[in-house]
């Protein structure tokens, strides 16, 4: 191994032993190239003549030419550099240096972890000269800015290695054998979400995905999450962290509230119970005060600032099991953007670090985001994938895409039939005639509901399909249909086929 050598202490760490090593190893060995190259870049060297011979090797291979002392010294000559580099002479001492294939990936790595440490030192001494010689007019903007500009100096130290099919193989197994002595019946393999119509298709909230929940304005997204993040803490007694850029904690949790206790948010507001709402109210929030429900309600919120309190949140709560995000129309990108790249930009960068968060903390993630306006434009309402707003690449990124309709939200909930008797409606006009009739009767009984329909666009991992759910709008209560209900509608529709 290349000893260490003694430096200046303004000096920036270097090890030119290793770096001759994997030069001259790569100048004689084609095994030793490819190691190499997938795994430095030219400014990994410190020094300038490794720097132009290495950048030479890439170019000899770009030029489908094999690459050795004789090809590599003659592309130093084209590029005007072979006598700045020490000339043949000094090629052949690198080929002196070589070293097994063995050991290369020691040096490698030597002259990696080099480039990395003496980035992170430029990228401190950056950060410590702005703030000397800047105006700091936003500390909170500057920790941020400073803070990607240390991910940035670090990030390729952090590159996630190849993992072997064997060991890939192996770990599924191990799993299997678990499954096979504990069986899972309940088809679920990570946080029950609350909605068997749901889990079926997702199998529960999985780790490290993202789960994006779209729809118009007022159509129930939000509640939607909340009701989300409510069944998660109370089925699974788990920690959930709630980013709500758009109400108040206080106001969040009076919608908890009505989840929870089945009082109507306006008296919820305004403190005008009953007797038995007040013991509903009481008992709620009880349950609600025992819940590891965690809420920012910090408005217009950075992206780094939603990483940075996740982290924080973990150290303290390492069981973290549900992130989230309400919406993305409101988290800022932060840093030095101010208005130098589109929304459609920003939203991108947002969306993929989000994705990565998700995947770094194995954190399920729910990030609310609206529609466009284009499917109101439609003879159908019905929302598709298209109609994400501001970047399709929420689409790629996400691993679950929940598009909400709810008929009402378009039209008065009765029956669609006019005056037309029975015998002259058709078979849909029928089975939407005793639909709303349904919805109307459970809204009398139980308050004001819609019914709601989840459809899962795109599932990563899984099936597409569509959950129907009733959202009890006064409540703010998402909750399945009874197995009553769907019998009845069943019939219903057979019956309308029957008589066409």
């Amino acid at each position: 191994m290349p000893e260490k050598r003694t430096r200046n202490k303004t000096d920036l760490p270097y090890n030119l032993d290793a770096e001759k090593a994997v030069l001259g190893s790569a100048l004689i060995s084609e095994d030793a190239l490819y190691n190499v190259v997938s795994g430095l870049q030219q400014s990994d060297f410190y020094d300038f003549k490794h720097q132009k011979v290495y950048q030479a090797i890439i170019q000899v291979m770009d030029n489908k030419q094999k690459v050795d002392v004789l090809t590599v010294a003659g592309e130093l000559d084209n590029m005007k550099e072979l006598e700045n580099v020490g000339g043949v002479d000094y090629l052949y001492e690198l080929t002196d240096s070589m070293i097994s294939l063995g050991n290369l990936k020691s040096y490698v790595d030597i002259v990696l972890d080099q480039a990395i440490l003496r980035q992170m030192l430029v990228t401190i001494r950056q950060i410590d000269k702005e703030y000397r010689e800047e105006e700091i007019e936003s500390p909170n903007d500057f920790i941020l800015d400073s803070e990607v500009k240390f991910k940035d100096a670090i990030e390729r130290r952090n590159v996630d290695k190849f993992v072997a099919l064997k060991d890939s193989v192996e770990v599924v197994k191990r799993n299997l054998d678990v499954l096979k002595e504990n069986p899972n019946t309940s088809n679920l393999t990570g946080l029950d979400t609350g909605y068997e119509s749901i889990n079926n298709l997702t199998q529960g909230f999985q780790r490290g995905e993202v789960y994006v929940v779209a729809a118009r304005p007022n159509v129930g997204k939000t509640a939607l999450a909340l009701n989300f993040a409510y069944n998660v803490a109370t089925n699974n007694r788990v920690p959930v962290a709630i980013f709500s850029l758009e109400m108040g904690s206080e106001l969040l949790t009076q919608r908890l509230l009505g989840i929870a206790s089945n009082v109507d948010m306006s008296k919820i507001k305004t403190g005008n119970f009953t007797g038995q709402e007040r013991v509903k109210i009481a008992q709620g929030l009880k349950d609600l005060a025992e819940l590891p429900i965690f809420i920012d309600e910090t408005p217009g919120i950075k992206l780094m600032d939603i990483i940075a309190k996740t982290r924080k949140l973990i150290a303290t709560n390492p069981d973290l099991g549900l992130i989230v995000i309400d919406y993305l129309g409101l988290v800022q990108i932060g840093g030095n953007s101010k208005g130098e790249q589109s929304r459609q930009e920003e939203v991108r960068k947002i969306s993929l670090e989000i994705k990565a968060m998700a995947r770094e903390t194995k954190i399920p993630v729910i990030l609310i985001s609206q529609l466009s306006r284009a499917s109101e434009k439609r003879d159908s309402k019905k929302p598709m994938l298209s109609d994400l707003r501001d970047s399709g690449s929420i689409e790629q990124d996400a691993d679950v895409v929940m598009l909400l309709y709810r008929e009402d939200y378009y039209k008065d909930s009765k029956a669609p039939s006019g005056d037309k008797k029975l015998n002259q409606l058709s078979q849909e006009e029928r089975f939407e005639q005793v639909k709303a009739q349904k919805i109307k009767e459970m809204g009398e009984t139980f308050g004001n509901v819609s019914l709601v329909e989840v459809n899962l666009a795109k599932n990563r991992n899984g099936s597409t399909g569509r959950a129907d759910l009733f959202f009890y709008k006064s409540y703010g209560r998402y909750a399945p249909p009874d197995k009553g209900w769907e019998i009845e509608m069943e019939n219903i529709r057979r019956g309308a086929e029957g008589n066409k």
